[in-house]
């Protein structure tokens, strides 16, 4: 990227799963960045959601509303990060990243259709919502 196409981004906004459930409930709309096959072995239930794979998000992003709250979301909240930032410097200013994805969503219990499990790799990823102990840490 040359200097002159380099844009200031400020920090994209985190949340966990469970400040994701409560935005979906106020109608943020779910933006799903994992490939077809993960989706196809869990997703997510109970929310709208949009799937737009990172591999065709370049080609793809002009599907994503401007006029509602987004939260992206991905495996463990790597890959929706990049689609968050993507998403940021074409001027979206209500995005936001859901920290730990499907893996921290599963871990709290929340509904899936498929296969939910993780694996014990994934599901060490710690919150990092701003939770003071690991006893209130377990709400998210």
């Amino acid at each position: 990227m040359t200097e002159a196409a380099r844009k200031e981004l400020p920090e994209a906004r985190e949340v966990c799963p469970t400040t994701t459930r409560r935005l979906l409930a106020e109608g943020a709309l779910l933006l799903d960045v994992r490939e077809k096959d993960e989706v196809e072995r869990v997703s997510f239930a109970d929310c709208e959601v949009l799937n737009i794979p990172l591999s065709a998000f370049e080609q793809r992003w002009s599907e994503v509303p401007r006029n509602r709250d987004v939260v992206v979301a991905s495996t463990n909240g790597e890959a929706s990060l990049k689609a968050t930032y993507f998403l940021m410097y074409e001027g979206y200013d209500r995005v936001t990243n859901m920290k730990q994805g499907v893996v921290r969503w599963i871990e709290r219990g929340f509904p899936v259709i498929g296969e939910a499990s993780v694996s014990s790799t994934a599901a060490e990823v710690g919150c990092g919502c701003g939770a003071a102990s690991p006893k209130a840490d377990a709400r998210c």
